[in-house]
C-alpha cells in the first residue's frame, strides 16, 4: 500500500468517525429535547370520560395495530377499504384481523364503504342510475349480511347538491333492507351549523339522515384543511356550534360527534397531513415551542424552512379531552374519530367505553 493510499483511508477513516459521532450526538440532543417538549404531554392531568367509541380504522399497519392495542376503548370499529369503483360496482374489502379483534373485544364491526376518490359524476351516477342504484344497494346488503357485521357507515362525499333528494331516497332504500335484518346504517355526513343546500355540503339533509339512519356520524373537522390557510382543523367553538345545530334537527341518541385525530403542516395554502407523532417529532427537530390553544383545544407551533415559513396545528389527548367534554356536556354520548393510528397514545387514557 502506498503512501497516498494509505492517506487517502486515514481521511475517510476520519470523515466516518465524525460523522458517526455527529450523529450519535443528533441523537442524544433529539432525544434530551423530547424529554423537554415531552414533559408537556406526559405529564399534563387528563380526565377519564365514559363515551360510546366509533372509531375509524384504516388499511395502514399502524392503524390496525393501534385498534388492536386498544379495541377494549371501542364500542364500534369502522375498517375501511370498501368502495364503489369508477364502474359503479361495489368492492366489499375489510381487514379480517381488525374483525378478529372487535369479536374478540366485543366491538361492533361497521365497515366504511366510500364513492372511489370521493369523485362526484360517480356520486351522481350511483344515487340517479337506476341499475347502479339497485346494483350498489343489493351488493351492500349482501356484504353486511354475509360478513354477519352489525351494518355499514356510509362515507359518500363530494355529492353534488343537487342530488340532495336522491341522496335520502337512496339511504331510505339501504335502511329498509338492512332494517330488516337488523343491520345498523351509519352515515358521515359535514359538520355544518345551518341547513345549507349548496356546496361541499349541501346534499346531506340532517332531518332526513336522523329519521333514516340509526346513527349520523358528524365530521367536525377539516375546518381548516389541506387546501385552505393555516388554522384549526377542528376548532372547539365551532364543534359547539355544530352541535347545537345537529341536536335541533337530529334525535339526540342517533348523533355520533366526529373529532380528528390528526393536523397539518401549512406553507401558505398548501397542507401537509401529519399525525401527532409526525407534528410533534418536527416541532422537537426545529427547536421550536409548542403551545395549547384553549379556545380552540388544539396544540400549534410555527418555524421556517429557508424562505418557508410552516404554520402547524394538530392534536393532542387534551384535545380528545377537551372536545369530547363539551360533547358530552350536550347531552351526546357517541364520538367517533379520524383516524385510529394517528393519536397521541395518551389519548387513551381520555376513552373509556360507556357500558
Amino acid at each position: 500500500m502506498d503512501k497516498t493510499t494509505r492517506h487517502q483511508i486515514y481521511a475517510v477513516t476520519v470523515l466516518i468517525l465524525i460523522a458517526v459521532g455527529l450523529m450519535g450526538y443528533h441523537i442524544i440532543s433529539r432525544e434530551l429535547r423530547r424529554g423537554d417538549i415531552g414533559m408537556d404531554f406526559t405529564t399534563i392531568p387528563l380526565k377519564r370520560l365514559e363515551v360510546k367509541f366509533f372509531g375509524w380504522v384504516t388499511e395502514s399497519k399502524e392503524s390496525a395495530d393501534s385498534f388492536a392495542r386498544n379495541a377494549a376503548h371501542f364500542t364500534w370499529v369502522s375498517p375501511t377499504g370498501s368502495y364503489v369503483n369508477s364502474s359503479g360496482y361495489f368492492i366489499g374489502n375489510v381487514n379480517q384481523s381488525v374483525v378478529d379483534v372487535a369479536r374478540a373485544n366485543d366491538v361492533g364491526v361497521v365497515p366504511l364503504v366510500a364513492n372511489a376518490g370521493f369523485d362526484d359524476e360517480l356520486m351522481h351516477r350511483i344515487l340517479t342510475d337506476r341499475a347502479v342504484r339497485n346494483g350498489t344497494i343489493s351488493s351492500i346488503v349482501k356484504f353486511v349480511i354475509d360478513g354477519n357485521y352489525s351494518g355499514i357507515n356510509i362515507d359518500w362525499e363530494n355529492i353534488p347538491a343537487e342530488d340532495r333528494e336522491a341522496l335520502s331516497s337512496y339511504i331510505g332504500t339501504l335502511c329498509g333492507k338492512l332494517h330488516e335484518h337488523g343491520k345498523l346504517v351509519t352515515i358521515d355526513v359535514s359538520g355544518k351549523t345551518r341547513d345549507e343546500t349548496t356546496g361541499w355540503s349541501g346534499a346531506w339533509d340532517y332531518k332526513a339522515m336522523g329519521e333514516l339512519c340509526d346513527y349520523v356520524c358528524i365530521m367536525v373537522y377539516d375546518y381548516h384543511y389541506s387546501g385552505s390557510t393555516a388554522g384549526p382543523v377542528g376548532p372547539l367553538g365551532w364543534l359547539e356550534q355544530v352541535v347545537g345545530y345537529a341536536l335541533s334537527s337530529i334525535p339526540m341518541e342517533k348523533i355520533v360527534i366526529g373529532i380528528p385525530f390528526y393536523g397539518y403542516d401549512w406553507v401558505g395554502s398548501r397542507g401537509e397531513y401529519v399525525s401527532f407523532d409526525q407534528a410533534l417529532n418536527k416541532a422537537i427537530d426545529e427547536g421550536v415551542k409548542v403551545t395549547f390553544s384553549e379556545g380552540n383545544a388544539e396544540y400549534t407551533y410555527s418555524y421556517d424552512v429557508l424562505f418557508a415559513h410552516h404554520e402547524v396545528w394538530f392534536q393532542g389527548a387534551k384535545s380528545t379531552e377537551v372536545k369530547a367534554s363539551s360533547v358530552l356536556a350536550s347531552g351526546i354520548d357517541k364520538i367517533a374519530a379520524w383516524s385510529v393510528g394517528q393519536e397521541d397514545p395518551r389519548t387513551w387514557e381520555v376513552i373509556n367505553r360507556r357500558p
